[in-house]
């Protein structure tokens, strides 16, 4: 082949080399435009940008403010720019973006810089991404090192940058950021590495949660070993050295930081889950569902802040009061106790000890306000109540003799008085000293369905079952439910619902729901209140609960069934209502104890404490202060004492006679007895000769269906 015929054939290879290798490129170029267009279609457009927000946990507090439990899947405390101190801001800049407020996202100087230090082998302290790319990735993306990603990573940073300012893409990053231990954001940094709030860290502490950003774990100060705590105060020195090379901070300054030790808090705190008063949060939760639809995983997400009603000093007495006690009686085979207080005028749950016993994973089960038991003898008060509105006194006559009453099995039961009580009584003597058969005969004469109807008007939601029984409390029902229907009568006869949560915000502090309970008037005649203010009061100062006597202004009654499964005691003051109650978790039965063994100790050494710190208390002495003022300023004589000692009959509770024994009683002003007793008597109530006995038991309520046998309860 001649030189002519050769050269024709290299250029025409060259040619078709060429053609090719442009073909080739066009192809590139086209495939990577496509992927960069797909890739783009994917990017959040600005209103999807404008519109996100980082999953914020919820946060509980008590009424005083206590943290009780922190619903979260990334523990973050949103914080404003303005709350970030500077040194916090210029820390987390020169370390992870020193060209921050220079470049548009991508920072072209510090890829090249960190390509030239990988290729020569340098320290690449301060890595190619920018806070930008970073915040794109924590947003939007995943981790993986992949070239898609690096690419779309590229894309939002230069998006972001598009449409935020640089001032609120360092505030989102800050806020954004994992800085280990469990802690999102800047300011739960603070609080779990100081225990600081953010205003309050230092130079030294800035640049110690700036240099974790990078490897968090790696460089733990809470780490248990001496080379991860060596790496966190290394890194820190470094941020302390590059923020005095960018002129951020003097060189002075950086030296005093850097010659400081690393001091984090002694006891890491837990950054996330239940902390305080577990039973209750749980109450809280499951509160929250019912009203707002929230499950708790969403709590996690949707960055609340609920503060409960609960009295973080009064639920520290309440725990103390029932597991010291039911420790001291474990002895008698007592293993589990409840308490809630309530305020009777608000609804508001003061306090609540769902269980004494550890470890909560064990033993979630609330028996305050899930566990349902036979309430003994304290359901007494709902029988007498009725009888009041149907005209009887607490000096009105009843016979103590203990008739036969059916049970649901057809089956026929004869209650048992427990003390010397025969013949005819007084209500008054009966409800104190707990006379089974007496509380039997009123509720069969009132009828039970009346008893029934009575006692769901003062807020017990569970089935009743209205048979004569149930004056002596084989219904069961919950500690929750006998506290709020006590606090009828301590609230002058207005239901007021109980309310575990005060206030809901959302996660920018404004109010989402009104969670106030509405006082439901419950129609009780102002008799009814009176006379049962009688009872509750005879059972502290003469009755089953004199050892609530301790207690000013206590009233109350004791209860326990007859198997001895379940003891209480209920028990009011005019400013708080509380319920305890003491048995098994397995209904299995306690040795031979009482309501006012078990429970009136609980309650009264929990009420001397509640009342101390109870607020409401406070406020009303204040409010009652400022009307005597008041009232003297406008000349008018002191008000007149709402409550009058009268002497009267002991036998019936008349006017006295000639030859009648006497004591002095309080009445309200007005209220008290104004017939005169006509005599013939010299002997108590309790040992009147009683008329002949019926003979045939009290039928069940025809109207109510029949009831499963159950073990009648009763009292001492």
């Amino acid at each position: 082949m001649d030189t002519t015929t050769v050269k024709r054939w290299l250029k025409r290879f060259v040619l078709w080399t060429e053609i090719a290798l442009i073909l080739v490129l066009v192809v590139v170029v086209g495939v990577g435009l496509g992927a960069v267009y797909q890739m783009n279609k994917m990017l959040p457009l600005g209103s999807a940008l404008d519109s996100y927000r980082a999953p914020v946990g919820t946060k509980i507090l008590s009424s005083d403010g206590v943290l009780l439990a922190t619903l979260a899947i990334e523990n973050r405390e949103p914080a404003n720019l303005e709350e970030i101190p500077d040194v916090m801001r210029k820390a987390i800049v020169a370390i992870e973006d020193k060209r921050f407020w220079q470049h548009q996202g991508i920072d072209l100087y510090g890829i090249s810089r960190a390509v030239y230090q990988n290729v020569v082998g340098r320290d690449m302290s301060q890595g190619a991404s920018t806070i930008t790319q970073q915040l794109a990735r924590l947003m939007f993306l995943n981790q993986r090192r992949e070239i898609r990603r690096k690419v779309q990573e590229a894309l939002l940073a230069v998006h972001i940058e598009r449409n935020w300012p640089k001032t609120r893409i360092l505030e989102a990053y800050l806020n954004q950021v994992y800085f280990g231990a469990g802690a999102y954001g800047v300011k739960s940094a603070a609080r779990i590495y100081f225990e600081k709030d953010l205003k309050d860290i230092s130079l030294g502490e800035a640049a110690l949660l700036a240099g974790l950003v990078q490897q968090p774990s790696r460089m733990s100060p809470y780490s248990a070993h001496e080379e991860a705590r060596t790496r966190a105060k290394q890194r820190r020195n470094t941020v302390l050295q590059f923020m005095a090379e960018q002129g951020l901070v003097s060189r002075k300054e950086a030296d005093a930081a850097r010659a400081a030790p690393v001091q984090v808090a002694k006891k890491r705190p837990r950054a996330v889950g239940y902390f305080k008063a577990r039973h209750f949060v749980q109450f809280v939760v499951d509160h929250l569902r019912e009203r707002l639809g929230y499950d708790e995983d969403t709590l996690s997400r949707v960055g609340l802040t609920v503060i409960t009603t609960l009295d973080w000093r009064m639920q520290q007495a309440a725990e103390q009061a029932a597991r010291e006690q039911i420790r001291r009686l474990r002895s008698r085979r007592i293993s589990e106790g409840a308490l809630v207080c309530l305020d009777p005028h608000t609804g508001a749950i003061r306090a609540l000890v769902g269980g004494v016993n550890e470890p909560w994973e064990k033993y979630q089960f609330d028996c305050a306000t899930m566990a349902r038991r036979q309430p003994g003898s304290t359901f007494k008060a709902f029988v007498y109540a009725t009888a009041f509105e149907a005209g009887k006194t607490p000096y009105s006559s009843v016979s103590a003799g203990a008739r036969a009453i059916q049970l649901g099995d057809g089956s026929w039961y004869r209650p048992q008085n427990h003390g010397r009580y025969r013949g005819w009584v007084n209500y008054r003597s009966a409800f104190a000293g707990s006379v089974n058969g007496a509380a039997v005969n009123v509720c069969a004469e009132v009828r039970p369905r009346r008893v029934v109807e009575l006692a769901h008007r003062l807020g017990i939601k569970s089935k009743l079952l209205a048979y004569p029984s149930l004056a002596l409390g084989t219904s069961a029902t919950t500690v929750l439910e006998m506290a709020s229907a006590y606090g009828v009568f301590a609230a002058n006869g207005k239901l007021l619902p109980p309310t575990p949560i005060q206030t809901v915000k959302d996660q920018y502090d404004q109010p989402i729901e009104d969670f106030s309970s509405r006082p439901v008037d419950t129609g009780l005649k102002q008799s009814t209140l009176d006379s049962m203010e009688v009872l509750t009061r005879a059972v502290v100062t003469s009755g089953t609960g004199s050892a609530a006597s301790v207690v000013p202004n206590a009233h109350g009654k004791t209860g326990t069934t007859e198997n001895h499964a379940d003891a209480w005691f209920v028990g009011y003051t005019p400013d708080l209502v509380t319920a305890v109650w003491a048995g098994n978790r397995d209904n299995s039965p306690m040795g031979h104890v009482f309501g006012g063994d078990v429970c009136v100790p609980i309650w009264s050494r929990f009420m001397l404490r509640a009342i101390e710190l109870n607020p409401a208390k406070k406020s009303l002495s204040a409010q009652q202060a400022e009307a005597e003022q008041k009232r003297q300023l406008e000349g008018q004589q002191p008000q007149a004492p709402e409550r009058v000692r009268i002497r009267v009959c002991t036998a019936t509770g008349l006017l006295p006679g000639p030859d009648c024994k006497t004591s002095r009683r309080r009445f309200r002003r007005g209220r008290g007895p104004s017939e005169v007793c006509p005599g013939g008597h010299n002997s108590p109530p309790v040992d009147a000769e009683p008329p002949p006995a019926p003979t045939t038991p009290a039928a069940p309520d025809p109207a109510v269906p029949d009831a499963p046998a159950k073990e009648p309860g009763a009292d001492t």
